[in-house]
């Protein structure tokens, strides 16, 4: 779990005509919570070797530039007011959510204990006292992102995997949904009425020039509670959550006792500075699954924090593979030292951020990574991701989200901020942002404490 020094490889990629998606925002893809991605579909580029920094061998990547320009949308003029409305909102609270209506749960008396699982084991053998080294922890602050080897065992990490792959395959239809979505101008297709995975492609062919880079579930773990209400509190079946047959709620809950595991949390809480003496505690945010099927393109440069309405710097993601990834694999690449990069978003308008070249930044990425093993950056750390090779399994990687307890929800009031979060979570923090006031902490059963 805290193995010795890993090798860290640079990537000699050009960043120039990159669109900062994350430490500034920018363009409609990502995206979150650990993947997101939307770049034209006439991608290329090839790779170029990188450099050899910190001992290992260094990789061949696809050249990380231009991938991110906002791509022109087939937008109807009719839609054009709409969206200059939602620019000039600073956060804009979704529809009444079907699963938690709003003023339901009341902070002052949800039960707001630890649900962290210990499902993973914190006192096998193999588990060390600590879940990273200083070396790890300091290396994290300096490049915004480290890899952890060996947090699970093989067993462990394979059970997890076959897991959630078969719970994320009885969601594939919604995760097509969602790209629509994303991808396609708003009011452009009725989502609810899309029926297949080739309708979705259809209508993503028709409206969108932008080829679709990953597939994404949200928060399995949260069926997992949402489960056990009565049905009055749920009419009508939410497309946020709305599942194949073949679901099953044991299925769910075995998901959920890996996704909110506190071995998995411990990282986290290390990496954000948690002080266990002074009371701090780690809030799980999000869940995904991401898939990228053969063919599928490049995830664009973007941070994770850009999609979350907190308040917060002390924000992390996980990433683990749920299989062994090779060279040729989308693994996720790093801009080193992106996420202490304030003058970035604070000086530059989204045409300022086209061209990155002039930052500076080392491209890092870790290869090969095997079942077990995991990478983590904080919120505001870039990162990118390249196609799927069409002669590559699909990759599937679990990313899971932690934010230090007492983060408050994002201001709405005009003038307040400079910029809104990103749209494309919006699936998945609609389940608790009706509930939580502006400017208040955002405590929320969907936001679970999983550590201590």
């Amino acid at each position: 779990m805290a193995p010795a020094p890993v090798a860290r490889v640079v990537v000699a990629a050009s960043l120039a005509t990159v669109r900062a998606a994350g430490g500034a925002g920018g363009g409609r893809g990502k995206g979150g919570g650990g993947g997101g991605a939307r770049g034209k579909k006439s991608t290329g580029g090839g790779g170029t070797k990188g450099s050899n920094k910190g001992g290992g061998t260094a990789t061949k990547k696809k050249k990380a530039s231009g991938g991110s320009d906002a791509a022109k949308k087939k937008q109807p003029e009719q839609d054009e007011q709409q969206q200059q409305q939602q620019q000039q909102t600073a956060v804009r609270d979704p529809p009444v959510n079907r699963k938690i209506l709003e003023g339901k749960f009341d902070a002052l008396v949800f039960d707001d204990s630890s649900k962290g699982t210990d499902v993973f084991a914190m006192d096998a053998p193999h588990v060390p006292p600590a879940a990273t080294t200083l070396e790890d922890r300091l290396f994290f602050e300096r490049k915004g992102h480290a890899c952890i080897r060996n947090v699970l065992t093989q067993d462990e990490a394979r059970s997890m995997a076959v897991a959630l792959i078969r719970e994320t395959r009885t969601r594939t239809l919604l995760a097509y949904k969602h790209r629509v979505s994303v991808l396609c101008p708003p009011g452009a297709v009725d989502v609810d009425a899309i029926e297949s995975e080739e309708d979705a492609m259809r209508a993503i062919e028709r409206y969108s020039d932008e080829e679709v880079g990953f597939l994404q579930t949200f928060n399995i773990h949260r069926d997992n509670y949402v489960a056990g209400e009565d049905d009055s509190s749920n009419d009508d079946s939410s497309k946020n959550t709305a599942v194949s047959g073949d679901s099953t709620s044991d299925g769910i809950k075995e998901c959920a006792g890996y996704i909110m595991s506190r071995r998995l949390a411990r990282i986290a809480a290390e990496l954000l500075g948690a002080d266990e003496n002074e009371g701090d505690r780690v809030r799980l945010y999000q869940s995904c699954v991401f898939v990228k099927p053969p063919g599928f393109g490049e995830t664009n440069w973007h941070s994770d924090a850009n999609m979350v309405p907190l308040d917060t710097n002390r924000f992390v993601t996980l990433w683990l593979p749920l299989r062994p990834l090779q060279e040729d694999d989308a693994a996720l690449v790093f801009a080193s030292g992106s996420h202490r990069d304030f003058a970035l978003p604070y000086w530059h308008t989204l045409e300022g951020m086209e061209d990155l070249e002039s930052r500076g930044y080392d491209i890092e990425s870790y290869e090969p990574l095997d079942l077990g093993d995991l990478t983590a950056h904080a919120g505001w750390c870039l990162h990118w991701s390249p196609p799927q090779p069409e002669d590559a399994p699909p990759r599937h990687a679990l990313s899971v989200c932690y934010f230090l307890d007492g983060a408050r929800r994002l201001t709405g009031r005009e003038g307040h901020l400079r910029q809104v979060p990103h749209e494309e979570d919006e699936w998945s923090y609609g389940d608790w942002l009706a509930d939580v006031k502006a400017g208040e902490v955002a405590r929320h059963p969907a936001l679970p404490v999983v550590y201590p």
